[in-house]
């Protein structure tokens, strides 16, 4: 049995957040997770909180404002109570599935970041939702919330996602040797069955924009090194995820070679393959660490509507 779980579920009342909390309903094996759902409400409407520090505004719309809170609260209690009878009818305890119900105090996301940074194992946030901007790709305070979070994983979840598979993208990185660890921790007490996927790039010397200067030999000796360390690197993995307790029987692999685009491939092989979850590293082989992201970890994320992605710090 593994060690207890503490989740954090950020929500807004919004069916987005909805498929949040459903997703953690079906995915996690209820017996060892301890759940808070947190909601923050805004101290007025989105329209005026530039506004709402100006005596005229305070002065004339008192009353509405008062009661626009009140309508806010109690809407806001209402999802919570709803969110929370589904978790305790998806078979967690009571006693495990906690509410967090406050006003804004600095600001939505950064209320939540400080919340997650009380020992969480992992932050699930609606892929839209905690933002009416739906014309970009996660909601301001989703996306901030993915940003902020570089040492807690964060699940971003991108509709109603049914499907139990889970698509482990890896590569040989420290990156991914925790998110296969993290995987197995949480898959363990669960039926999900893991492909560990593996996209391999072109290994044309892409620096080398003359083809004359191109060396046929070096290509094809990078190439021949590079699919004799995958087998290795999968037997690794596999043995990482059985140690934890997933059933060898739960586990594949799969590798994609000569990409010309690997969160391209990522993204095709969930969408082929009936995936609900991608899993990586939040950075992977890039040399460039002065980004949050690696740049196929963001890739996957922007192109990854209808799917659940953990990102793993």
């Amino acid at each position: 049995m593994s060690q207890q779980k503490k989740i954090l579920i950020a929500v807004d009342s919004s069916a987005h957040s909805l498929n949040a909390v459903k997703y953690v309903a079906q995915q996690c094996a209820p017996a060892e997770r301890s759940l808070n759902l947190m909601h923050v409400i805004p101290t007025a409407p989105e329209t005026f909180w530039d506004m709402e520090k100006d005596a005229f505004f305070k002065e004339k719309m008192k009353s509405k404002y008062a009661q626009w809170k009140r309508n806010a609260k109690k809407a806001a209690q209402a999802f919570l109570d709803d969110a929370r009878n589904l978790l305790v009818k998806a078979k967690f305890k009571e006693n495990h599935v906690g509410v967090i119900l406050q006003e804004r105090e600095v600001g939505i996301a950064r209320d939540i970041l400080k919340e997650c940074a009380k020992g969480y194992d992992a932050v699930v946030v609606g892929r839209r939702g905690l933002s009416k901007l739906e014309d970009i790709f996660l909601g301001s305070v989703s996306s901030k919330i993915v940003n902020g979070l570089e040492n807690v994983p964060v699940w971003v979840v991108g509709g109603d996602i049914k499907s139990r598979k889970m698509l482990l993208a890896v590569d040989s990185s420290e990156n991914s040797r925790k998110a296969v660890d993290y995987l197995g921790a949480f898959a363990a007490d669960t039926e999900a069955e893991l492909t560990i996927f593996h996209v391999v790039r072109s290994v044309g010397l892409g620096f080398v924009d003359d083809l004359a200067l191109r060396d046929q030999e070096i290509e094809k000796r990078l190439t021949e090194e590079t699919e004799r360390d995958i087998p290795r690197m999968f037997r690794s993995y596999k043995e990482s995820l059985e140690k934890a307790g997933v059933a060898p029987a739960r586990i594949s692999s799969k590798v994609i070679m000569h990409s010309s685009s690997r969160a391209g491939d990522i993204v095709k092989e969930a969408k082929d393959g009936r995936y609900g979850t991608i899993v990586m590293g939040r950075r992977g082989l890039s040399k460039v660490r002065e980004f949050l992201m690696g740049r196929v970890t963001n890739k996957v994320l922007d192109r990854a509507e209808g799917f659940a992605v953990w990102i793993v710090p």
